[in-house]
Protein backbone atom coordinates (compact mmCIF):
# COMPACT_ATOMS: atom_id res chain seq x y z
CA UNK A 1 0.00 0.00 0.00
CA UNK A 2 1.02 3.10 -0.70
CA UNK A 3 2.51 5.72 2.29
CA UNK A 4 -0.03 8.68 2.16
CA UNK A 5 2.81 11.64 3.25
CA UNK A 6 0.46 14.55 3.79
CA UNK A 7 -3.06 14.80 2.63
CA UNK A 8 -3.44 18.59 2.27
CA UNK A 9 -4.88 20.91 -0.84
CA UNK A 10 -2.19 23.60 -1.33
CA UNK A 11 -1.32 26.04 -3.94
CA UNK A 12 1.17 25.64 -7.18
CA UNK A 13 3.25 28.94 -6.89
CA UNK A 14 5.78 28.75 -9.37
CA UNK A 15 4.85 27.41 -13.25
CA UNK A 16 5.30 28.30 -16.34
CA UNK A 17 7.05 31.91 -16.36
CA UNK A 18 9.75 30.67 -14.20
CA UNK A 19 10.32 27.32 -15.61
CA UNK A 20 10.98 29.32 -18.67
CA UNK A 21 13.31 32.27 -16.99
CA UNK A 22 15.14 28.81 -16.02
CA UNK A 23 15.64 27.93 -19.33
CA UNK A 24 16.62 31.15 -20.95
CA UNK A 25 19.39 31.77 -18.81
CA UNK A 26 20.63 28.32 -19.13
CA UNK A 27 20.46 29.03 -22.94
CA UNK A 28 22.19 32.66 -22.34
CA UNK A 29 24.95 30.65 -20.42
CA UNK A 30 26.20 27.89 -22.93
CA UNK A 31 25.86 30.26 -25.31
CA UNK A 32 28.50 32.56 -23.80
CA UNK A 33 30.70 29.81 -22.73
CA UNK A 34 30.64 27.93 -26.34
CA UNK A 35 31.43 31.77 -27.33
CA UNK A 36 34.48 31.73 -25.36
CA UNK A 37 35.96 29.04 -27.05
CA UNK A 38 36.95 31.25 -29.98
CA UNK A 39 37.70 34.52 -28.07
CA UNK A 40 39.22 33.19 -24.99
CA UNK A 41 40.55 29.59 -25.40
CA UNK A 42 41.58 30.69 -29.25
CA UNK A 43 40.29 28.34 -31.13
CA UNK A 44 40.04 30.34 -34.15
CA UNK A 45 37.54 28.39 -36.78
CA UNK A 46 34.73 29.01 -33.93
CA UNK A 47 34.95 32.37 -34.13
CA UNK A 48 32.00 32.94 -36.57
CA UNK A 49 30.04 30.46 -34.05
CA UNK A 50 31.40 32.53 -31.33
CA UNK A 51 29.62 35.99 -32.68
CA UNK A 52 26.64 34.54 -32.83
CA UNK A 53 27.11 32.72 -29.13
CA UNK A 54 27.73 36.52 -28.00
CA UNK A 55 24.92 37.74 -29.05
CA UNK A 56 22.48 34.68 -28.52
CA UNK A 57 24.15 35.32 -24.68
CA UNK A 58 23.19 38.78 -24.39
CA UNK A 59 19.83 38.86 -25.89
CA UNK A 60 18.68 35.88 -24.07
CA UNK A 61 19.43 37.09 -20.50
CA UNK A 62 18.21 40.16 -21.36
CA UNK A 63 14.59 38.63 -22.14
CA UNK A 64 14.82 35.71 -19.05
CA UNK A 65 14.42 38.62 -16.02
CA UNK A 66 10.87 39.63 -17.50
CA UNK A 67 9.48 36.05 -16.54
CA UNK A 68 10.41 36.66 -13.41
CA UNK A 69 8.75 39.86 -13.31
CA UNK A 70 5.83 38.55 -15.36
CA UNK A 71 5.11 36.24 -12.35
CA UNK A 72 4.67 38.53 -9.59
CA UNK A 73 1.50 39.49 -8.41
CA UNK A 74 2.96 43.31 -8.29
CA UNK A 75 5.52 43.23 -11.26
CA UNK A 76 6.91 46.97 -9.85
CA UNK A 77 8.25 44.99 -6.75
CA UNK A 78 10.99 43.99 -8.60
CA UNK A 79 12.65 47.21 -7.87
CA UNK A 80 13.30 46.30 -4.19
CA UNK A 81 15.34 43.82 -4.92
CA UNK A 82 18.22 46.34 -5.87
CA UNK A 83 18.46 48.29 -2.94
CA UNK A 84 16.71 45.62 -0.51
CA UNK A 85 20.13 43.07 0.11
CA UNK A 86 20.29 40.52 2.32
CA UNK A 87 23.30 38.85 1.32
CA UNK A 88 22.64 35.57 3.18
CA UNK A 89 19.92 35.53 0.52
CA UNK A 90 20.65 33.15 -3.03
CA UNK A 91 17.78 35.87 -4.11
CA UNK A 92 20.43 38.72 -3.15
CA UNK A 93 23.34 37.17 -5.39
CA UNK A 94 20.61 36.35 -8.11
CA UNK A 95 19.85 39.71 -8.40
CA UNK A 96 23.49 41.00 -8.66
CA UNK A 97 24.48 38.12 -10.83
CA UNK A 98 21.54 39.59 -13.21
CA UNK A 99 22.58 42.94 -13.24
CA UNK A 100 26.47 42.28 -13.81
CA UNK A 101 26.41 39.16 -16.17
CA UNK A 102 24.21 41.09 -18.82
CA UNK A 103 27.00 44.27 -18.50
CA UNK A 104 29.68 42.21 -19.35
CA UNK A 105 27.88 40.84 -22.16
CA UNK A 106 27.87 43.60 -23.58
CA UNK A 107 31.34 44.70 -22.75
CA UNK A 108 32.46 41.57 -24.35
CA UNK A 109 30.12 41.67 -27.72
CA UNK A 110 31.23 45.31 -27.93
CA UNK A 111 35.24 43.99 -27.56
CA UNK A 112 34.13 41.18 -30.34
CA UNK A 113 33.09 43.56 -32.99
CA UNK A 114 35.67 46.74 -32.40
CA UNK A 115 38.41 43.89 -32.49
CA UNK A 116 39.61 44.77 -29.31
CA UNK A 117 41.15 41.19 -28.40
CA UNK A 118 43.00 42.02 -24.79
CA UNK A 119 39.51 44.06 -23.44
CA UNK A 120 37.94 40.51 -25.81
CA UNK A 121 39.89 37.91 -23.71
CA UNK A 122 39.68 39.60 -20.39
CA UNK A 123 35.64 40.20 -20.47
CA UNK A 124 35.46 36.61 -22.19
CA UNK A 125 36.82 35.32 -19.16
CA UNK A 126 35.37 37.31 -16.69
CA UNK A 127 32.47 36.15 -18.11
CA UNK A 128 32.55 32.61 -17.85
CA UNK A 129 32.67 32.47 -13.85
CA UNK A 130 29.50 34.89 -14.44
CA UNK A 131 27.85 32.52 -16.94
CA UNK A 132 28.00 29.80 -15.05
CA UNK A 133 27.06 31.66 -11.47
CA UNK A 134 23.79 33.18 -12.99
CA UNK A 135 22.20 29.79 -13.92
CA UNK A 136 23.75 27.71 -11.27
CA UNK A 137 22.08 29.63 -8.36
CA UNK A 138 18.91 29.32 -9.69
CA UNK A 139 19.66 25.28 -9.14
CA UNK A 140 21.42 26.25 -5.45
CA UNK A 141 18.24 28.45 -4.49
CA UNK A 142 15.97 24.70 -5.29
CA UNK A 143 18.86 22.66 -3.56
CA UNK A 144 18.18 24.55 -0.25
CA UNK A 145 14.53 24.25 -0.33
CA UNK A 146 14.43 21.73 2.25
CA UNK A 147 10.79 20.70 2.63
CA UNK A 148 10.63 19.82 -1.14
CA UNK A 149 12.48 16.33 -1.69
CA UNK A 150 13.03 17.02 -5.71
CA UNK A 151 14.80 19.86 -5.29
CA UNK A 152 16.41 19.41 -2.18
CA UNK A 153 19.56 17.22 -3.64
CA UNK A 154 23.43 17.94 -3.73
CA UNK A 155 22.71 16.89 -7.68
CA UNK A 156 19.87 20.10 -8.73
CA UNK A 157 22.68 22.37 -9.71
CA UNK A 158 25.16 20.19 -11.45
CA UNK A 159 21.18 18.90 -13.23
CA UNK A 160 20.66 22.37 -14.18
CA UNK A 161 24.30 23.28 -15.51
CA UNK A 162 24.85 20.40 -17.91
CA UNK A 163 21.32 21.06 -18.60
CA UNK A 164 22.00 24.77 -20.15
CA UNK A 165 24.80 23.42 -22.24
CA UNK A 166 22.75 20.69 -23.87
CA UNK A 167 19.82 23.59 -24.37
CA UNK A 168 22.62 26.17 -25.44
CA UNK A 169 24.54 24.03 -27.77
CA UNK A 170 20.93 22.88 -29.31
CA UNK A 171 19.52 26.97 -30.05
CA UNK A 172 23.42 27.41 -32.13
CA UNK A 173 22.99 24.70 -34.07
CA UNK A 174 19.82 25.75 -34.81
CA UNK A 175 20.32 29.39 -35.53
CA UNK A 176 23.37 28.31 -37.61
CA UNK A 177 21.70 26.27 -39.70
CA UNK A 178 18.66 28.91 -40.31
CA UNK A 179 21.59 31.28 -40.64
CA UNK A 180 23.10 29.79 -43.49
CA UNK A 181 20.47 28.04 -45.42
CA UNK A 182 17.99 30.82 -45.18
CA UNK A 183 19.70 34.16 -44.20
CA UNK A 184 23.58 33.33 -46.14
CA UNK A 185 23.17 35.93 -48.93
CA UNK A 186 21.77 38.56 -46.55
CA UNK A 187 24.72 41.24 -47.06
CA UNK A 188 23.90 43.02 -43.71
CA UNK A 189 23.54 39.47 -42.07
CA UNK A 190 27.28 38.22 -43.10
CA UNK A 191 28.72 41.94 -42.22
CA UNK A 192 28.10 40.97 -38.33
CA UNK A 193 27.92 37.30 -38.75
CA UNK A 194 30.88 35.19 -40.68
CA UNK A 195 29.56 32.49 -42.54
CA UNK A 196 29.42 29.16 -40.15
CA UNK A 197 31.11 25.66 -41.96
CA UNK A 198 29.19 22.65 -42.00
CA UNK A 199 32.30 21.25 -40.21
CA UNK A 200 31.88 23.76 -36.91
CA UNK A 201 27.82 22.65 -37.05
CA UNK A 202 28.90 19.16 -36.93
CA UNK A 203 32.02 20.05 -33.66
CA UNK A 204 28.58 21.56 -32.12
CA UNK A 205 26.48 17.92 -32.99
CA UNK A 206 29.42 15.90 -31.37
CA UNK A 207 29.54 18.23 -27.94
CA UNK A 208 25.92 17.93 -27.97
CA UNK A 209 26.09 14.14 -27.88
CA UNK A 210 28.51 14.23 -24.94
CA UNK A 211 26.54 17.03 -23.07
CA UNK A 212 23.57 14.98 -23.44
CA UNK A 213 25.46 11.98 -22.97
CA UNK A 214 26.13 13.61 -19.10
CA UNK A 215 22.58 15.21 -18.71
CA UNK A 216 20.91 11.66 -18.90
CA UNK A 217 23.37 10.50 -16.82
CA UNK A 218 22.92 12.88 -13.91
CA UNK A 219 18.72 12.59 -14.52
CA UNK A 220 19.30 8.81 -14.12
CA UNK A 221 21.03 9.21 -10.98
CA UNK A 222 19.01 11.65 -9.80
CA UNK A 223 16.09 10.13 -10.03
CA UNK A 224 17.89 6.64 -8.49
CA UNK A 225 19.04 8.19 -5.34
CA UNK A 226 15.17 9.41 -4.86
CA UNK A 227 13.61 6.10 -6.00
CA UNK A 228 15.89 4.13 -3.13
CA UNK A 229 16.11 6.57 -0.35
CA UNK A 230 13.86 7.89 2.13
CA UNK A 231 9.72 7.75 1.52
CA UNK A 232 9.92 11.30 0.74
CA UNK A 233 12.07 10.87 -1.46
CA UNK A 234 10.30 7.89 -3.13
CA UNK A 235 6.72 10.09 -3.25
CA UNK A 236 8.49 12.56 -5.48
CA UNK A 237 10.31 10.03 -7.82
CA UNK A 238 6.74 8.21 -8.84
CA UNK A 239 5.65 11.63 -9.80
CA UNK A 240 8.36 11.57 -12.41
CA UNK A 241 8.10 7.74 -13.23
CA UNK A 242 4.03 6.73 -12.73
CA UNK A 243 2.77 9.75 -11.90
CA UNK A 244 1.11 13.04 -13.81
CA UNK A 245 4.50 13.81 -14.74
CA UNK A 246 5.80 10.69 -15.81
CA UNK A 247 4.58 11.67 -19.62
CA UNK A 248 6.20 14.94 -19.66
CA UNK A 249 9.69 13.46 -17.92
CA UNK A 250 9.59 9.77 -19.64
CA UNK A 251 8.38 10.58 -23.08
CA UNK A 252 9.10 14.77 -23.17
CA UNK A 253 12.26 14.91 -21.74
CA UNK A 254 13.93 11.63 -21.95
CA UNK A 255 12.47 10.01 -24.91
CA UNK A 256 12.43 13.23 -27.26
CA UNK A 257 14.90 15.65 -25.37
CA UNK A 258 17.62 13.15 -25.27
CA UNK A 259 17.08 9.52 -26.58
CA UNK A 260 16.09 9.82 -30.11
CA UNK A 261 18.01 12.84 -30.78
CA UNK A 262 21.28 11.10 -29.55
CA UNK A 263 20.45 7.66 -31.75
CA UNK A 264 20.13 10.64 -34.85
CA UNK A 265 23.37 12.34 -34.02
CA UNK A 266 25.64 8.96 -33.96
CA UNK A 267 23.72 7.00 -36.78
CA UNK A 268 26.39 6.87 -39.37
CA UNK A 269 23.49 7.24 -42.25
CA UNK A 270 21.97 10.11 -40.09
CA UNK A 271 24.24 12.05 -38.37
CA UNK A 272 25.24 14.15 -41.74
CA UNK A 273 22.05 14.84 -42.50
CA UNK A 274 21.76 18.80 -41.34
CA UNK A 275 18.24 18.84 -41.93
CA UNK A 276 17.98 15.71 -39.25
CA UNK A 277 20.09 17.20 -36.96
CA UNK A 278 18.43 20.68 -36.99
CA UNK A 279 14.96 18.94 -36.03
CA UNK A 280 16.73 16.93 -33.44
CA UNK A 281 18.07 20.09 -31.97
CA UNK A 282 14.51 21.52 -31.62
CA UNK A 283 13.58 17.99 -29.78
CA UNK A 284 16.42 18.34 -27.30
CA UNK A 285 14.96 22.16 -26.51
CA UNK A 286 11.42 20.72 -26.33
CA UNK A 287 12.70 18.20 -23.99
CA UNK A 288 14.54 20.88 -21.81
CA UNK A 289 12.17 22.62 -21.22
CA UNK A 290 10.20 20.08 -20.19
CA UNK A 291 12.69 19.31 -17.46
CA UNK A 292 12.68 22.80 -16.43
CA UNK A 293 9.08 22.40 -16.13
CA UNK A 294 8.83 19.17 -14.53
CA UNK A 295 11.41 20.47 -12.10
CA UNK A 296 9.68 23.18 -10.83
CA UNK A 297 5.97 22.05 -11.08
CA UNK A 298 6.58 18.49 -9.93
CA UNK A 299 8.58 19.90 -7.25
CA UNK A 300 5.40 21.39 -5.69
CA UNK A 301 2.79 19.16 -6.16
CA UNK A 302 2.98 17.53 -3.10
CA UNK A 303 4.36 18.79 0.00
CA UNK A 304 6.70 15.96 1.11
CA UNK A 305 8.10 17.46 4.00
Amino acid sequence: MEKIIYSVSHEITLSTNIATYFFLTGVSAASFIISSLAYVFGIEKYKPCGKLGAVVAFIVLTVAPLFLIIDLLQPMRFIHLFYMFNFKSPVTWGTILLILYPLNCLIYMYAIYTDKKPMTKFFGSLGIPLAVAVHGYTGFILALAKGIALWNTPLMPIYFLISAMVSGTALLIILAVLKERYLGNVEIINRYFPKIEDDIIHDLRKMLVIFIGVDLFVTFSDVLLLFYSTPENYTAARLLLKGPFSTMFLYGEVLLGMIIPSIIFVTPGLKKNIRLITASSILVLIGIWFMRYVTVVAGQYVPLM
